[in-house]
C-alpha cells in the first residue's frame, strides 16, 4: 500500500511538472511574442499619432462633445444598413416631378461612388424620384491615359477592402463587386520583418481557413484607389441608360451655399499646361448635397458656417509628426512573399522610417515609407528659428529620413547620380527591396512628391439641421470621421457610410399624393428625417471607430488596468483566439468581422478611462440638440 501511494504521488508530481514546464515555455513564447508585437506598434503609432500607446489614447468625454439632434424614432441597426440584400419597393403609381430629387456629391471617392450607384439603383427601381445626381471631383479622372505615377499622390497607395466594405459593395450587386474584385489582389497574410533574415508571421491564411465548417471567410482585397475608382466610375456609366449621372472632374469646389442651395465651383482646364482656369460658377440649386470629399471637406465647412448656434460640432487635427510617401513597382520584391503585406524595420532603428509592403494585382507593388516630419518642415511660429534650423541642417548627416521627409531639394529627380544615390541608401536600410523591377523609377516617385500628413476629423452629427431654410446635407467617410489610417478601416467605414445614407433615403423619403398643398416642404421635411435617421445610425459607428484607433488620448490607464490591459493583449497576439485563449487581435476582428463598432469598442472598455455612451444616451443626445432650432 505504502509503494502504491509512493507511485501515485510521484506520478502526480510528474504531471505537476510537466503542466510547470509546459506554462512555462507558452508564457516565455507570449513574452516573446508581445515583446515583437509592441515593437511592431510603437513603429505604427510613431507613424500616426502624436503620443501615447495604440490602447492609450481616446477622444475627451463623448457628453460633452456630442449634442444631439431631433431623429424619427427608428429601430433599425447597423446590420441593416449592411444587409447584402438591397431595398427594392418599386412604385409604378406616377408623382407629381416636383417630387424628383436633384442631388449634389462632392467627392468621386469609393464613397461618393458607391453613394451614386446606390442612388441610381433605387431611382431604376422606383423607390426614389431622382432627376440627376451630379458628381464633382477636383482631380482628374483616375481613368485617364495621362495619369502617370508620378503624379498620383495619395491615390497611389492600395487600399484593403474587408469584410464591411465588400458587402457594403454587395448592397447593390453582385456583379459590381465582381467588377472591383477583377482589380484588386486577394490577401490575407501579413508579416513583420525584423531583419532581412528574420520575421514573424502576424496572419497566415490559415487563419482565415480555420473557421467553423472549414469554409472560413473571403480574404481582403487589395486594390489601388485608382483602380477601384476605375471599376466604380465604369459600371456606373455602363448602367446609367437615362442619363441622371454626371460627372465632373477637374472641377474644385470652392463655397457650398446651404441657403440658396448652390455650389460654387472653379473648374481647370482638362489640359492645364498654360495654367488655364474657368471663372468660378454656380450650380444647383439642390435637394440634397453630399460631402464625400475628404478630410478637408468643404461641406463640413459649410454645414460649420450655416448650423445655428451649439448645434454642429467638428474638430480637425493634422497627425504630426507622423508622415508618409507611397510610391508603386512593377514588381514584389524577389526577397520577400510575392502574397504576403508585409512591415519591413530598417537596418538602423533609430532611423525612424518604416516600409510597409503591399502587393497588389499583375504581380505589382507599393510601399508606404512611413516617418516622422522634421523639426524643419513642421509649421512655425517664428520665422528666425525656421531659419537658424535650415543653417543647422547643412551639417545634419544625409540620410533615408532626412531625403524622404524633408523635402530636400539637393536631390534633382532627372539627375541619374542623384537617383542612384537615393536608391543605395534605401537598400542600406531596407536590404529586402535589393534587385526589386521598377525601384528606380519608385525613387522617383518618392523624390517628386511631398510628405503628407494624415488627419483626424470628429463630428457629432453627419447631417444638416432640420429646420426651415436650410438645405439638407449629409456627410460622410472622412468628411464626418477621419483616423489617418490607424485602423485601417477608412474606406471599408466609408462606403458603409454612403450605404446607410441612401437606405435611410429609401426608408423615409416617400412621396405622397399629388394634392400636397405645400411639396418643397413635405419634400425637405422627408430628406430632413432621412438624414436624422442616418446621423442616428452611423455617429456612434464614427465615434467608436475613433477610440478604436486612438485609445485614451495620451492619457494613462492606472497601473493595475494597464498592466491588465498589456496582458490581455499579449494573449490576443500570442494565441489570437485560438483553443478559447485570448481573443482576435483588434486590428484582425475589425477586418474579418461585421460586429459593429460601437459594440466592439463597449467590449473593450477595460482598454479605456471614458465609459463609451450607451445606445440610450446616443437618442437622447441625439433628440433634442435641435429642439430649439
Amino acid at each position: 500500500d505504502i509503494s502504491r501511494k509512493e507511485n501515485k504521488i510521484l506520478q502526480y508530481s510528474q504531471n505537476i511538472l510537466l503542466f510547470l514546464s509546459t506554462f512555462m515555455q507558452q508564457s516565455i513564447t507570449a513574452f516573446i511574442a508581445f515583446t515583437m508585437k509592441s515593437t511592431l506598434t510603437f513603429f505604427l503609432v510613431a507613424t500616426f499619432a502624436r503620443e501615447g500607446s495604440s490602447f492609450a489614447r481616446s477622444p475627451r468625454s463623448h457628453s460633452a462633445f456630442v449634442p444631439s439632434l431631433q431623429v424619427h424614432r427608428t429601430t433599425a441597426s447597423t446590420r441593416r444598413f449592411l444587409s447584402t440584400q438591397p431595398v427594392v419597393e418599386s412604385n409604378t403609381t406616377p408623382i407629381d416631378p416636383q417630387w424628383n430629387l436633384k442631388i449634389a456629391i462632392a467627392g468621386a471617392g469609393p464613397s461618393g461612388l458607391v453613394l451614386a450607384h446606390r442612388l441610381l439603383q433605387q431611382s431604376s427601381a422606383s423607390s426614389l424620384p431622382i432627376s440627376a445626381i451630379d458628381i464633382y471631383e477636383s482631380r482628374a479622372d483616375p481613368r485617364a491615359k495621362l495619369t502617370s505615377s508620378l503624379s498620383l499622390g495619395g491615390r497611389a497607395y492600395a487600399l484593403g477592402l474587408g469584410i464591411r466594405g465588400r458587402s457594403a459593395i454587395r448592397t447593390v450587386d453582385e456583379e459590381l463587386w465582381g467588377a472591383v474584385k477583377a482589380r484588386g489582389f486577394e490577401c490575407e497574410r501579413f508579416r513583420l520583418h525584423l531583419t532581412k533574415s528574420f520575421n514573424i508571421k502576424l496572419r497566415d491564411d490559415d487563419d482565415q481557413k480555420n473557421k467553423i465548417g472549414g469554409e472560413g471567410i473571403e480574404p481582403s482585397v487589395l486594390i489601388y484607389q485608382t483602380d477601384l475608382c476605375g471599376a466604380l466610375l465604369d459600371e456606373l456609366e455602363r448602367r446609367d441608360d437615362q442619363g441622371k449621372v454626371n460627372l465632373h472632374f477637374n472641377s474644385n469646389i470652392t463655397h457650398v451655399d446651404l441657403l440658396d442651395s448652390t455650389i460654387t465651383l472653379q473648374e481647370s482646364a482638362a489640359d492645364n499646361r498654360n495654367n488655364n482656369s474657368q471663372p468660378d460658377r454656380k450650380s444647383g440649386p439642390y435637394d440634397l448635397i453630399v460631402g464625400c470629399d475628404g478630410a478637408n471637406s468643404v461641406v463640413r465647412t459649410a454645414l460649420q458656417t450655416y448650423s445655428p448656434p451649439n448645434t454642429f460640432a467638428s474638430t480637425q487635427r493634422k497627425l504630426y509628426p507622423g508622415c508618409f510617401k507611397v510610391a508603386r513597382v512593377e514588381k514584389m520584391p524577389p526577397l520577400m512573399d510575392p502574397a504576403s503585406v508585409a512591415l519591413i524595420l530598417p537596418e538602423k532603428k533609430s532611423l525612424g522610417v518604416t516600409a510597409f509592403v503591399e502587393p497588389v494585382v499583375g504581380g505589382g507593388g507599393c510601399i508606404l515609407f512611413a516617418g516622422k516630419l522634421p523639426e524643419e518642415s513642421k509649421p512655425s511660429s517664428s520665422s528666425n528659428e525656421g531659419n537658424q534650423k535650415d543653417d543647422d541642417s547643412e551639417t545634419e548627416e544625409i540620410n533615408l529620413a532626412t531625403v524622404l521627409f524633408s523635402d530636400c531639394r539637393d536631390f534633382d529627380v532627372e539627375n541619374s547620380s542623384d537617383v542612384s544615390r537615393v536608391e543605395q541608401l534605401m537598400i542600406e536600410q531596407f536590404p529586402l527591396l535589393e534587385g526589386t523591377p521598377g525601384l528606380e523609377n519608385a525613387v522617383k516617385q518618392l523624390l517628386s512628391q511631398r510628405s503628407s500628413v494624415a488627419s483626424s476629423v470628429k463630428c457629432n452629427t453627419y447631417s444638416s439641421a432640420p429646420i426651415e431654410g436650410m438645405t439638407p446635407a449629409a456627410l460622410c467617410g472622412d468628411a464626418a470621421h477621419a483616423t489617418g489610417g490607424v485602423s485601417g478601416q477608412g474606406c471599408n467605414s466609408a462606403i458603409a457610410d454612403s450605404v446607410a445614407l441612401a437606405d435611410g433615403l429609401i426608408e423615409y423619403y416617400r412621396p405622397l399624393s399629388s394634392n400636397e398643398e405645400d411639396i418643397p416642404k413635405a419634400k425637405r421635411g422627408m430628406l430632413h428625417q432621412s438624414l436624422a435617421a442616418y446621423s442616428r445610425t452611423q455617429v456612434p459607428e464614427g465615434l467608436a471607430l475613433y477610440d478604436l484607433s486612438f485609445g485614451n488620448d495620451g492619457k494613462s490607464l492606472p497601473p493595475l488596468r494597464n498592466l491588465i490591459a498589456t496582458l490581455n493583449n499579449a494573449l490576443d497576439s500570442v494565441f489570437r483566439g485560438r483553443w478559447g485563449i485570448g481573443k482576435k487581435p483588434l486590428q484582425t476582428f475589425l477586418t474579418s468581422s461585421m460586429t459593429p463598432f460601437s459594440e466592439i469598442r463597449r467590449e473593450r472598455q477595460k482598454y479605456y478611462l471614458d465609459e463609451f455612451p450607451s445606445a440610450e444616451w446616443f437618442d437622447k443626445q441625439l433628440e433634442s440638440v435641435y429642439s430649439e432650432s
